[in-house]
């Protein structure tokens, strides 16, 4: 979900074909998200060859900016702020002797701590820049010889990521939770509350069967997922724009 954003548009029956084109660019990317984030597919319209809600007037994406906070601007204003909120800040935590070593690692070739540590990412994940395939190539080998990955698959948080679940385990999770904190519960409370545990039971059994004998209790698998989705929102200042798919 998109809290908030800025859009050059006039009115909101303007085309958005007619919006300034990083207006359009803004809009077709929220579009992409929304569409990842719930598992739809986009029509093509081969004649604007672009999307075909993107040939639509600006009130029809609705669904998308319904709980969004939008500010209207000027021609170029929102192209800033855009570029403003792709950016997030990450912790890091490491022991003086660390921290200092790493600074002059990274000044040794000229890099802030910052740019050093972004170009290593950028290869671990195959982000927006990164220094080449041989370069990518290296830092999987990297991650997938350490310790940590030793322990890839074998864990319900694991397994919720592969498969773009997180997200709806934690919305059943929580509503599980919510019904359980109720004095009183009718009939169809409890229709709903036996139909959310058995769609997590049965989650936690597709898991089980592809992580065999590693496993732990649901509780605890679910509280190590809680806490990896509170890290996440954090990372992401409570943006949503690259989350998972919602299934």
């Amino acid at each position: 979900m998109i809290e908030k954003r800025k859009l050059a548009v006039p009115k909101t029956t303007a085309f958005i074909s007619s919006l300034p084109e990083g207006t359009q660019n803004i809009i077709r990317d929220d579009l992409k998200a929304y569409a990842r984030e719930h598992m739809l597919t986009l029509d093509w319209d081969r004649e604007a060859r672009d999307y075909a809600a993107m040939t639509r007037r600006f009130c029809d994406m609705d669904e998308i900016y319904n709980r969004t906070n939008l500010e209207f601007c000027d021609e170029g204003e929102d192209i800033e702020a855009y570029e403003n909120n792709q950016w997030r800040e990450i912790v890091l935590k490491l022991k003086d002797i660390d921290a200092e070593e790493l600074s002059r690692t990274a000044g040794r070739v000229g890099l802030s701590v910052s740019e050093l540590l972004e170009n290593f990412v950028g290869d671990l994940i195959g982000g927006t820049r990164t220094n080449g395939s041989d370069e990518r190539d290296l830092a999987n080998r990297w991650f997938e010889r350490c310790w940590f990955s030793m322990d890839m698959n074998y864990n319900f948080l694991s397994y919720l990521v592969e498969w773009s679940l997180v997200n709806r385990a934690v919305k059943l999770w929580e509503e599980l939770e919510d019904y359980k904190q109720r004095d009183e519960l009718d009939e169809c409370d409890l229709e709903e509350q036996k139909w959310i545990q058995e769609e997590l039971n049965e989650m936690f059994r597709n898991y089980k069967d592809i992580s065999k004998y590693y496993f732990d209790s649901f509780d605890n698998e679910m509280k190590r997922v809680l806490e990896w989705k509170r890290e996440y929102e954090k990372n992401m200042g409570g943006h949503q724009r690259h989350s998972e798919k919602e299934r």
